[in-house]
Parts: structure tokens; sequence; C-alpha cells
């Protein structure tokens, strides 16, 4: 059974290199976003991994970020993907990370916002945080 088995706002996540290969290191998580004015633009981005899938075939996944109307910001489209033979573990679990830098958003209204992230057309779960005027 598919799940999530993390998902964080952050400010953006880099790549770095290490003994081990490239790791992905999460910066500065969020607890709301920020833009300094109402409408505005703001960047953030979005790590979320999801686990226990079924390995054998093809799966899709579709991220959608909405506005407290539920007006859709910004929405992945399905993204279909398959792991390689050679990177499935037979005593693991199936695991994928998504990574994804939104820049540049408009928000035209501060309230709570969501994520929804749907997998295999079934709604695996949402996330949601506030959109604030910082300073």
């Amino acid at each position: 059974m598919e799940y999530i088995s993390s998902f964080t706002y952050c400010d953006t996540i880099q790549t770095e290199m290490t003994p081990q290969g490239p790791q992905q290191q999460i910066v500065k998580p969020l607890q709301a976003l920020t833009p300094i004015a109402i409408p505005g633009n703001f960047s953030f981005a979005i790590a979320c991994s999801i686990a226990g899938f079924d390995t054998s075939k093809e799966n899709s996944v579709k991220i959608m970020f909405l506005d407290p109307s539920n007006n859709v910001l910004y929405d992945t489209g399905d993204v279909n993907f398959q792991l390689p033979t050679e990177q499935i573990k037979p005593s693991g679990i199936a695991s994928m990370q998504f990574n994804i830098d939104i820049r540049n958003l408009v928000f035209r209204e501060a309230g709570l916002h969501s994520t929804k992230v749907i997998f295999n057309n079934i709604e695996l779960g949402e996330y949601k945080i506030q959109v604030i005027v910082g300073e």
C-alpha cells in the first residue's frame, strides 16, 4: 500500500556531493510562506517522499498547490515513472522522493493554502501551510 513517508515545505533543496554520491539537502524548512506583499510573488520548494508502491509497473504522481478558494496555483501534471530493476531492493520498501522547486509563484490572497499529493489517481494526502505578508 502506497503512502507518503515525508513531506516538507522549504526555502530550497540543494544537491551536495559526498563520498557516497550526490545527496539532497533541505534548506530552511518553512512554517509559513511569507511574500513581502499580497498580491505578490514568492519562491519555495517542496520535498515529498512516497513509499510502498508496486515496483513492477509504471506509476503516476501529481502534486497540486491550491489557494484558500481551491484555485490551482501550481500543478505538476501527471508524472509517470518506473524504478529501474537494478534499483529495486528485494528486502526493502520501494521509495521515491519528488523535489519541486516553485519559483516566483503569484499569490493573490493570504490564508491557508494546501498541497495535494495524488498517486495513481488516488489522493494520498493534503498538506496545509499559511500564506501571510512577510517583512
